[in-house]
């Protein structure tokens, strides 16, 4: 994999990370305002990017737009993150 042995630059996490999950071949971040980076494999849509790649590094997770607001008009905050084998969950 390109980058392999390379220092991630964490400026790309928007806050501290205050909820990690991990799945077969994935692994999640919960920043503390609310937003998920992923990085790991990238097959069957893992990362949440919309593509099958793997990132060696986090990549912010790019929620549907129409589930981005909620109905008060403001950006959904999450608050807990899990990952399966083929899958990853945030909860707002």
């Amino acid at each position: 994999m390109d980058g392999a042995g390379t220092h991630p630059d964490t400026r790309s996490l928007s806050h501290k990370a205050v909820g990690v999950a991990a799945g077969e071949a994935h692994t999640l971040a919960l920043t503390g305002d609310g937003k998920v980076y992923a990085w790991g494999r990238g097959t069957f849509g893992r990362i949440g990017n919309g593509l099958e790649a793997d990132a060696l590094f986090p990549v912010s997770v790019d929620f549907d737009s129409a589930a981005r607001w909620s109905q008060e008009g403001k950006r959904l905050k999450f608050v807990e993150v899990a990952a399966g084998a083929y899958h990853s969950l945030a909860l707002a």
